[in-house]
């Protein structure tokens, strides 16, 4: 028998599901502040007491009278926070005829997200994009007058602490090629604990490594045999170390330096004279650094921070808002050494 109707001409049905949504997964890397002394309520410059190691005061008695010494060096470490913000706007008739339409308001509400799958997709995706520009401002925020744009130039991240106070004898400078026969990573870790203060090597310290450098190590140790000496697993987590210190995988430094390499200063910018900063023209290298724990402060108010959300009727957006204070300040000049490849 012949159906009354015909569907020749007329689209598949496909179903779509309002509530349903997948946001991208973002990579943040290790807890970035684990390692590091964090001052959680700071709200302006804050200088630091530090004092130096005492060392040679004590002498032989010469049966005279007590004469004091000098012993230590009392010095102001200064934190430097800026303020940062981030506000983000959405507006209802964006959705208008696609499927998380079905979730808008009626009437005069329709353009407020309020209350529905939509705020929560827009706080989720707010708080993953703090959440990511905080570690890589972190680490790669500078101000110095060639970063320009306001992706980097926020405030002074961990390199920028790093290359303005670790004196050059604690620095290297070259140019990193991946060479498992030759064991370049290997080498590159050895190189950068050779330059390492005996202060530091003494102390609590963690290598931090950019994912070139820790792939190429794994390799490696691989082809040498002895990687089950080197890497376990803790909690399903790979965990690496070099001379039994940890050692930290920062895959999001290659993101940036290969990426964002035009915010990057090189290793040789001269951070305190404008005139001769440079910045990357191309991709940028791999990068070690090896820092003595709590050496590092980042001051910060970020995990006391609020999300802030209202919706305004005249512009018909409902925004969120997000602002925080950070700075950081490398507190002893011989608690930290870097490794800086140049070019990739």
């Amino acid at each position: 028998m012949a159906l009354f109707e015909t569907t020749s001409g007329a689209a598949g049905f496909v179903g779509a599901d309002v509530q349903k949504y997948f946001i991208s997964p973002l990579f943040l890397g290790n807890d970035v502040l684990s390692k590091f002394d964090v001052m959680g309520d700071i709200k302006g410059n804050t200088y630091l007491d530090h004092f130096s190691a005492a060392s040679k005061i004590t002498s032989a008695d010469n049966g005279g009278k007590f004469a004091g010494v000098a012993g230590t060096t009392y010095t102001n470490p200064q934190v430097s926070p800026n303020r940062v913000e981030a506000e983000i706007a959405m507006n209802g008739n964006s959705f208008y005829n696609k499927v998380k339409g079905m979730a808008l308001k009626l009437g005069t509400d329709k353009d407020n997200v309020d209350g529905t799958v939509l705020k929560e997709i827009a706080s989720k995706l707010m708080l993953q994009g703090i959440q990511a520009d905080f570690n890589r401002q972190l680490w790669f925020g500078n101000t110095a007058a060639i970063v320009t744009g306001g992706d980097y130039s926020v405030y002074e991240g961990i390199w920028a602490s790093l290359q303005a106070k670790v004196p050059a004898a604690q620095l290297v400078v070259t140019t990193y090629a991946t060479n498992v026969a030759n064991e370049a990573a290997i080498a590159a870790l050895e190189v950068v604990y050779g330059k390492a203060t005996a202060e530091l090597k003494e102390l609590p310290k963690t290598f931090y490594v950019s994912g070139q450098i820790a792939d190429d190590y794994v390799a490696e140790l691989t082809a040498k045999g002895v990687a089950p000496a080197y890497s376990d697993l803790q909690n399903g987590i790979p965990s690496l170390s070099y001379r039994g210190i940890p050692i930290v995988v920062r895959r999001d430094w290659d993101t940036v330096l290969a990426n964002d390499f035009a915010q990057v200063p090189t290793a040789s910018a001269n951070l305190g004279d404008a005139s001769v900063d440079a910045v990357y023209t191309s991709a940028a290298g791999a990068r070690i650094a090896l820092i003595a724990d709590g050496a590092m402060v980042v001051g910060t108010d970020f995990e006391g921070a609020n999300v802030e959300s209202w919706y305004n009727q005249d512009e018909k957006e409902y925004r969120f808002r997000f602002g925080y204070n950070c700075g950081t300040v490398l507190l002893d000049a011989k608690l930290a050494c870097t490794y800086i490849s140049e070019q990739a």
